[in-house]
């Protein structure tokens, strides 16, 4: 049985992804920060696949320790076979003007956490192999005004991502990197938690769903891809945002911020 470990797993994406690993007779295990949105999803879950078990690990992934707790929670069991790094954060607003605590902590579950999480499993599913698909944006593919240290997050996350696939195919490892790039989501919480309410982006024509999101992770498993572009229009877009002038790209993702 195919073992998926999600971080961020009770909400948004996570739960998302988490439905259609079940449908598909999957062994799902969450790391979630939220113990009464672990508790809700669960039982919703359970109504929808009655047969379904759900290990979750309640865990904030910027703390010390968390690593530690999580690896030897993992080895009580079995490592996973994939590993999607989705847990994730941002504030809108002018980076001269947000709270400083709040850009920190966006690089520390962002970047740092991910990292972390990744370089710490590697090791682990080396043996049977496996992958490690990590969620970045599609705000990884420019500087985004109002959203600057989150993009930046993302684009880190890309490049990173991308570079350490190449490194492990490289050395003959079994583990793989997948890179997931989705478009604005408009159906999670991640919005409203960042501030982002009534922003023109998530009314766009580019603009996906959570399902469309993880409908298109398990295809990119499937493929064994090493980088996924959520969305067929959001695909078409970044064809363009390679080819079109850069001045031209930040005036259009400048409108995309904007509240309408």
């Amino acid at each position: 049985m195919t073992r998926i470990l999600i971080t961020g797993g009770s909400s948004g994406i996570g739960l998302a992804l988490t439905r259609r690993a079940l449908a598909r007779g999957w062994q799902v295990s969450w790391i979630s920060l939220d113990p009464a949105e672990i508790n809700a999803a669960q039982g919703a879950l359970k109504v929808e696949f009655p047969e379904a078990e759900i290990d979750a690990l309640c865990a904030d992934l910027t703390e010390a320790d968390a690593i530690g707790r999580i690896i030897q929670w993992v080895k009580k069991t079995e490592a996973p076979d994939i590993l999607v790094n989705n847990a994730g954060i941002g504030f809108f607003g002018a980076s001269a003007q947000l709270d400083p605590a709040r850009e920190q902590a966006m690089i520390a579950l962002n970047i740092s956490a991910l990292h972390a999480m990744t370089r710490a499993f590697i090791p682990l599913m080396e043996k049977k192999g496996g992958t490690i698909a990590n969620i970045a944006s599609n705000s990884a593919f420019q500087p985004v005004p109002f959203m600057a240290v989150y993009a930046a997050t993302k684009a880190f996350v890309r490049h990173y991502s991308l570079a350490l696939d190449r490194e492990l195919k490289e050395a003959g490892s079994r583990v793989r990197v997948m890179t997931v790039c989705p478009a604005a989501v408009k159906d999670t919480p991640f919005k409203g938690a960042a501030g982002m309410d009534g922003l023109r982006t998530f009314d766009s024509f580019t603009s996906t769903t959570a399902d469309e999101v993880a409908r298109d992770v398990i295809r990119g498993l499937d493929g064994r891809k090493r980088f996924v572009v959520s969305g067929a229009k959001m695909r078409a877009v970044y064809v363009l945002t390679k080819l079109a002038p850069a001045g031209l790209v930040q005036a259009i993702v400048r409108r995309e911020v904007e509240r309408v």
